[in-house]
């Protein structure tokens, strides 16, 4: 009987180092793997990448037109209304489309919704642009920023020098009387 406890003992020893090693040398190829320089599994590096390439502001309209031009403008302009901020920090326009960097600031102690389709941009020639294709989630939770961009959807008219972008059917129990809040006076870069 001795004899047989000894070899269940030398058994379990046994498992216990192969599943040792098995751990280990599964480490060693997710190492490998990781440190490889071809290999999917390794984190995209950061940075700045220049190409002809130019995706416009509308994503279900992009292009790779190589002479296009990309004009930035940066600044902060903004407008508060109760408990909530809206600033756009950056204008970009290409080919005559139009993004725009926009955070919102919810200072309130309940959850604001912003929706996509109660935006609404308008220029000072008084031309209305929707902006159903922006990158631009609804909820600002409570005491939080949230930031997007406003594509618009048509190009701009000829002559065109700034923007007011609206923010219309604003939800929530803080939400600015009228639903709504604008930011005035957005110049377009040259």
């Amino acid at each position: 009987m001795q004899h047989r406890r000894v070899t269940r003992g030398t058994k379990t020893a046994v498992t216990i180092a192969g599943v040792a090693v098995g751990v280990l040398a599964l480490l060693g190829v997710i190492q490998f793997a990781l440190s490889g320089e071809n290999s999917a599994a390794q984190p995209n590096p950061t940075g700045t990448t220049t190409t002809n390439v130019v995706e416009t502001p509308d994503g279900a309209l992009e292009t790779t037109e190589p002479s296009a031009e990309v004009k930035v403008g940066t600044g902060s302009f903004k407008q508060q209304r109760g408990m909530l901020t809206i600033e756009v920090t950056r204008v970009e326009v290409a080919n005559s489309r139009v993004k725009l960097f926009v955070t919102a600031t919810n200072a309130s102690q309940a959850r604001m919704t912003l929706p996509v389709v109660g935006i609404a941009v308008l220029d000072d020639l008084n031309r209305t642009y929707a902006a159903s294709s922006s990158k631009w989630e609804g909820p600002v939770i409570q005491g939080t920023t949230a930031s997007g961009t406003v594509v618009l959807d048509e190009k701009l008219g000829a002559n065109v020098k700034s923007l007011t972008l609206t923010f219309s059917s604003i939800s929530g129990q803080f939400a600015p009387t009228g639903a709504a809040i604008t930011v005035t006076g957005i110049p377009l870069p040259k």
